[in-house]
């Protein structure tokens, strides 16, 4: 069984409009005379381009885990799409010049004087 590229346009916009309703797919034959489809997902400012074999769009046409696995790998490649990094504020702190004796300082009297 042969999938068409009307077959895999419907199927994967179908697929998409689960995950996100305003991203729109393209879906175009791969290049080259490959078996398979090449999907281009936009969402808002945001674009996933991923290549889709022949095989996976016929196994999900057949089974419902395969489709469900195809489900994944469009969601995975929207959401690494949308991804934004949030700057990281730095931890590192400027520490002053070492004092002898060393960080804790022992043997000198405290606030209130010395041992209770």
């Amino acid at each position: 069984m042969t999938v068409t590229l009307e077959d895999a346009r419907t199927l994967l916009t179908s697929m998409v409009r689960t995950i996100d309703r305003r991203a729109d797919v393209v879906v175009v034959a791969q290049p080259g005379g490959e078996a398979g489809v090449t999907a281009t997902v936009t969402l808002r400012k945001h674009k996933a381009v991923l290549a889709i074999p022949a095989g996976d769009i016929e196994a999900a046409k057949q089974s419902s885990m395969q489709r469900a696995q195809l489900r994944t790998t469009v969601k995975r490649a929207i959401d690494r799409a949308a991804f934004t990094v949030t700057p990281m504020a730095s931890t590192k702190t400027a520490r002053g010049p070492e004092i002898d004796g060393g960080f804790f300082r022992g043997g000198q009297q405290g606030f209130r004087g010395g041992r209770r």
